[in-house]
Formats: C-alpha cells, structure tokens, sequence
C-alpha cells in the first residue's frame, strides 16, 4: 500500500503520498452507479473516497436513509465486498495512478444488533443500534475493521490504497442518533463508573432527555445532566480514537486516518456526540479531521459558508482540515428521482426553501462552487467534493471550475508559505460550554448566528478553541466569544484576554447573540482593520484575499498594508501593487486575488 502522512509544509498541513507533497482534492459520491469518476479523473483529479459499510441498516435513523446496497458483515459466514471494489476497480481501469480512500462505516449489523441486547440503543424511530461507547461494539468493531483492512491489504487494488476514513453514529459523523447521547439503561453502569473515576462520586443515575429540554430558564440543567454531557461526548471521541487506533497499528502506523469530528459550532444538543475535540486533536491515531461547510440558513448567498470545526486550532496541532464540500447545483434532483422507487417522498425534499435543493441556475452553480472554494483554499484547508446523489456537476462548465481550482491548487503546492495578510481577530469554539446548554434555548442556537454575523463585519478571523488561549492569543489583537454560557476554560480564556490587554467581546446568558454592528462596533473602538465597509463577505489568508458579493457593483478590498495583486477568478484586473483593489462584482459572485 501507499504511504501517506500529514507533515507541516511551507507552515500548513500537507498531504504526502509516498514522500510526495500531494493536492488534497478528492471526488466522492454516495450512489456509484451515478458516479462521475471518469469527469473527475479528466479535470486531474486523483484522490477518491470509496464508501463501505459493515452494515445496511440506515445512516439516518430518522429519515431511514441508507445508501449501501451491500454491508459487508450482514452475512457473518461470508463477507461481501462487492459493491465496494467493483468501483474501485472502475475507477483504476480509467486511472491507474488513481489514490483511494476507503470510508468505512463502523455500524453493527441487524445479527450483531439482535445479539447484544446489553449494548444497544432503541431510537425515536423503535430501531434498536449499538450504544456508541459499549465495550462490546468497541471491541467487535475493531476486529471486523481489521479483517476489512486485511482483505484490502491481500487484494489486487492494494497498492493503490492511500489513506482511510473511519465514520460512525448518525450520518457517519459520529453523533448520536437521536441527539440524546444514547441515554438508556445498558449505559447506567458505564456512566456509573465514569463518574467515580473524575468525580470520586459513587452511585450516579442516568438523567433523564426531559431534564435538557428548554423551558425558559437558561441555567435550569443539573449538574448531573451536565456531567452525562461531558460523559457522552468524550466518550464518543474515545470510540472514534479506538477505532483510528486500529486502522493505525493494522497499517504499521504508516497510512493516513481521518474521520468527522468536532463540530464546535454547529449546534444542535448538549448530547450532540461530537464535542470531545479537546480529547482527540493530539492523538496520533488521527491525521485529518472533516466536516461540511456549515449549513446555517440553508447556505443561502449573501453570507459566508463558514467552518462547522476549529479549523485553525486544528491546523496549529499539526491535523489537516480535509473539508466536505457538498454543494448543491442546477443538477441536485431528489433522492427519488436519483434511485427511483427507493426512498419515500417525503425525505430530503427540493420544493420550496430547502438545504437539499441546489441553486436554479447554471451561473449560480459555478458562484456556489467559487463561494466555497474561496472560503477553503483561504483556511488552507483541504476538499473532497460530495456529488452526493451523483451527476450535480454534470456539466462541462462546471467541471471546467473544478479543473481549474484542481490547477490553483496544484500551483499553492509550489507557494513558498508566504502569507502577507492574516487575521486580526480570534473567534473561540468552547466545546465544554454544551453542557450549560439546554436543547432549543436561545443561548444553544446563537452560536450559529453570532458565527454567521462575524462572516459579514468586513473583518475575516480565525476559529479556534479555548483551550488553546494561553498559546496563541498574542497573535491576535481581538477575541469574540460567541457561547453564553462559558465552561471554565472559556473563562479562563476570557481572563487570559484581560491579563494580556487584548480586548474581547463576549455573548452573555442576558445577551446571547452578537450582532454584526455590534461586532463592528467592537471592532472600530479597538482599532481592528475592515476590508470592507460593506456587508460582504471577506476571505483572508494562505496567501490570497477574496470578497463575496451580498449586493452586486463597484467593490473596494482595502489592505491593511501594501501587497501585490493578481486576479484568481471573478474580478478582471491588471496584476498591480496596491494598498486598495477596486472591481466590479456581480451580486452573489465571489473574486479572488493572489496576494504577495
């Protein structure tokens, strides 16, 4: 098999694929038989994530979504990788230098289900699923992981094997399914036993969902309901590490592992799952985490598709943020129509105001392409792009974008680190603080705002979390803290701030949300630098400065020092040495401009 780590490069995580610095651009879909490999493949791209599963029982124990039509362990006597390598197969008939990355499915089989009555959980729906932290599913899973690794490593594909993706709980994205942190009696006794381990304490209960049900009192939630939370989250990460640490030791530590992890501010529960980050983000089990592009306000135009993940802390600690982007187009029909007569017609709906539904033009399609791209290649991050349902960028002027952001790429590889423009403010995730949260209170959903309203100041800023503070801090000449209800290491970070002189702004339980006059206003009083005096959105950093248009017309980008401008797409400019770059944009369109 390859050989793949995550090393710091011109000061930001790369990929390298056999001692090889490598473009991390991948394609990946959920329906293979609508697979657009092949346009993937002519427009350069070489990296591909190929789905499996040990099971065919949904991903989305609501919506009963499933898009494997073969698990693996469903027949425990024979084993079935068909689905899985036929594709890869096709893809290294048409490929050969092709780079795969298996992205496995770690959910128990119905047989595995039905024989564990001590380890599962019932959902909302009456479906029993393994409790996501039992021993046995721990155990279990990791041996058929394994034997899957096994099986990889003796086939004829092998040597093209570049890197693995471990997924788990709801949507693959380790969260639990019911967003209730798998509260049953099979998990009394571990919960038990945690408690006396942190807190000394004997005989702890189960709470129960009611007691983090908002009811119009923000600090009505229990310390025992606080302690399942804490209990809950990092319990999740501990699965997800074990299961890394598997797949590390099955490859003589010598491949890549990613997963989807730590999701600070995209906010749903207290018993989300995926607020353990602070657990996991050393370990050496993991070298790239992911997560989509945040889909507040069903990813309207106008506003900045931010970062569900502390990106920066993330790349401070050496992993690379390899993003899921998923973007609809003019081409994102239904679930029904991509496999007819298999999902009912009620689910992932396109009618109307919908996340599922795609922009209704071909030009809109290539700005929503643009508009995320800025964002990612600005963080330094890494993409995978999700054509999820298969054909949502069947088009050749789309593919010919996503050639081109391939070749941007490709040259940032080249770029000697350079970045002469960063950012002023730090913007703090404070994962613990959930567990001061109540589920559809003001103060659980005003994250998500406040982070939608920094996108909009005319100020980029860089996400980061509060355990981190003491390190990074004199970096920045602002802090915004967005949770309401800080934990201690929020506080801590806060007071870190007074100490060193550094101003901040903080939402409080009173005032939950921040505006963005208020930020700007913060802003102004403390001499931040704006890069626009509009409500666009501003992208800043890696080496490039871009700007995505709430309202079309004459655009001004005001640099706080001088630099040398070259046009990337969107805007028609003279390369020029300027303090001030002015263009013309059209509403909702994105430009974006090399800077040196």
């Amino acid at each position: 098999m390859l050989k793949s780590k995550i090393e710091i490069k011109n000061g930001k995580p790369c990929l390298f694929i056999d001692g090889n610095p490598t473009t991390a651009m991948a394609y990946t879909t959920y329906f293979p038989e609508r697979n657009h490999h092949r346009d993937f493949i002519d427009a350069g791209y070489r990296i591909f994530f190929i789905n499996i599963s040990f099971t065919t029982l949904p991903i989305n124990s609501k919506t009963l979504f499933s898009p494997f039509h073969f698990g693996v362990f469903e027949d425990p006597e024979n084993p079935n990788y068909s689905e899985f390598e036929e594709y890869i197969r096709e893809i290294l008939q048409n490929c050969p230098d092709a780079v795969i990355f298996p992205r496995i499915y770690i959910s128990m089989p119905k047989w595995w289900v039905d024989t564990h009555p001590d380890d599962v959980y019932r959902t909302d729906m009456g479906a029993l699923r393994e409790i996501m932290f039992s021993e046995s599913y721990r155990r279990d899973g990791s041996e058929m992981l394994v034997s899957i690794i096994r099986h990889v490593k003796g086939s004829d594909y092998a040597h093209r094997i570049g890197g693995w993706m471990i997924c788990g709980g709801l949507t693959q994205e380790w969260m639990y399914r019911d967003h209730a942190g798998d509260i049953c009696p099979a998990a009394q006794e571990l919960y038990r036993q945690w408690v006396k381990e942190i807190y000394g304490t004997d005989n702890a209960v189960l709470p129960l969902r009611e007691e983090y049900a908002y009811t119009g009192n923000p600090s009505g939630i229990s310390e025992n309901a606080k302690r399942y939370s804490h209990f809950a989250n990092l319990a999740m990460a501990k699965s997800a590490d074990i299961f890394a640490e598997a797949v590390k030791r099955e490859t003589n530590f010598e491949q890549v592992v990613g997963t989807f992890y730590g999701y600070t501010f995209e906010t749903y529960s207290a018993l989300f799952g995926s607020y353990g980050l602070r657990a996991i983000i050393d370990s050496p089990n993991f070298d790239f985490f992911s997560s989509p592009n945040a889909y507040t306000l069903n990813r309207a135009f106008g506003m900045d598709w931010a970062d569900m993940m502390p990106v920066d802390s993330l790349k401070n600690h050496g992993k690379l943020c390899f993003i899921e982007c998923d973007i609809r187009t003019y081409l994102t029909e239904g679930i029904q129509k991509a496999r007819p007569c298999e999902y009912p017609d009620d689910i992932y709906m396109t009618n109307g105001v919908s996340l599922w539904a795609g922009p209704p033009t071909q030009e809109l399609s290539v700005y929503a392409l643009r508009k995320s791209f800025a964002h990612q290649i600005t963080k330094a991050s890494a993409i995978w792009w999700f054509d999820m349902w298969g054909g949502w960028y069947d088009d050749p002027i789309l593919l010919n974008e996503l050639a081109k952001m391939k070749k941007i790429y490709d040259k940032d590889l080249l770029s000697d680190g350079s970045t002469p423009l960063s950012a002023d403010v730090a913007f703090f995730g404070d994962e613990q603080s959930y567990a001061n949260m109540l589920t559809g209170s003001p103060q659980i959903k005003s994250v998500k705002l406040t982070r939608t309203a920094m996108g909009k100041t005319g100020v980029p800023y860089d996400s980061l979390m509060v355990e981190e503070a003491e390190h990074i801090l004199r970096n920045y000449k602002a802090a915004v803290f967005p949770f309401s209800l800080p934990s201690e290491a929020g506080k801590h970070a806060m007071e870190l701030c007074h100490k060193m002189g550094i101003p901040y702004l903080a939402a409080s339980a009173e005032h939950c949300e921040l505006t963005v006059e208020e930020i700007q206003e913060f802003y102004k009083s403390n001499g931040i630098h704006f890069y626009t005096d509009e409500k666009d959105v501003v992208y800043v950093g890696n080496g490039y400065v871009g700007l995505h248009s709430a309202t079309g017309g004459s655009k001004r980008l005001h640099l706080p020092r001088t630099c040398k401008i070259s046009s990337v797409f969107g805007a028609e400019i003279h390369d020029q040495v300027t303090d001030c770059i002015e263009f013309e944009l059209k509403e909702n369109a994105t430009a974006l401009f090399y800077v040196s």
